[in-house]
Formats: structure tokens, sequence, C-alpha cells
């Protein structure tokens, strides 16, 4: 599964609270096995220390599952508790490659938003709105652009390129 979480938009939260609660619900529900079957004998200190180990595993889980509904519930479903967990749940890849040749990008720079200047040469000037909210002035008179469309796809890199902060807040 390990590929799998690497692709974006793949919350790895998800993923990593499932295999927590997994496992406490299966170390507070596993079967034992009897004695006989290694040979052994168990004290009752053994004994009472997999019963206590059980039912703390079962009261943590329901209290983990208790917490994390109750984080859902509260949360507005727009924003992250954690502003630095985006770097786990979500990987530029592949990873050796520079900026310009990621097969994706982990920023809120496809949700960009520009007005652009257009004269008798083309457009000449962006008013991009960054992601953090912050308006960049970006001059494309150099470029000599006259599709609408090429700036559309070209957006996410010219964010990129000139904005400070690339997520939202």
């Amino acid at each position: 599964k390990l590929p799998c979480r690497l692709t974006p938009f793949v919350d790895n939260f998800t993923h990593l609270g499932g295999m927590v609660y997994g496992f406490l619900c299966g170390l507070s529900t596993i079967e034992r096995l009897s004695t006989d079957f290694f040979g052994i004998a168990k004290s009752k200190c053994e004994c009472a220390r997999n019963v206590i180990v059980r039912f703390a595993g079962l009261i943590l889980s329901v209290v983990l599952i208790m917490i994390t509904t109750a984080v859902l519930v509260d949360s507005s479903g727009t924003g992250s508790p954690c502003i630095n967990c985006r770097y786990i749940s979500c990987v530029p890849f592949p990873p050796w490659a520079n900026e310009d040749n990621k097969w994706w990008y982990c920023d809120d720079c496809a949700r960009v938003t520009a007005d652009a200047k257009l004269d008798s040469r083309g457009y000449y000037s962006l008013a991009m709105s960054c992601p953090d909210g912050v308006i960049k002035n970006v001059d494309l008179s150099d470029t000599a652009v006259t599709d609408r469309q090429w700036i559309r796809k070209q957006l996410p890199d010219i964010c990129r390129k000139n904005c400070d902060n690339l997520f939202a807040t």
C-alpha cells in the first residue's frame, strides 16, 4: 500500500488511524492459545496481565474513536487542525525531480484565480490571487501571450514562481 499512499490527496491519516484502531481492537479481542499448545504453564500473574492488556486495549479503542469522532464533527471540513500535516498526507512526486518536472504538487496553486489585462498585442499583466489571499501582479509583456487558455493552464506554475506562500491559510 505504500505506493498508493504517495499519490496526491490520499488521506494518510485515515490509513494510520485505521491501522492504530485495528491494532487496538485486535489486541483486545485476540483469542489466546491454550498453554497446552506450547506446553508452558502460565502463572496467575501472566493471566491477570493478559486480561488487563485486553481490557485496556478495548477501553483505549473506544475512547480514541469517541475523541476522533468529536474532532471530525467539530471541524468545518475546509481546513486542518494540523497545518504541517499536509507534508505527511501528500508527497510531491517524484521527490528527486526538480520543481518544474513533478508529476503532481501538494500545494494550493491549482485553485488560484487571476485577472488578465489585455491590449492590442495580447495579455500583458496578471493580477493573481495567491493561495494565502495576497494579490501579486505578474508582468506578461515579455511572453506576448494571446491565448487565454494557455494562461489558465500555466496559472499554477505562475503561482509557484511568484507567490510566497503556496498554501491557503
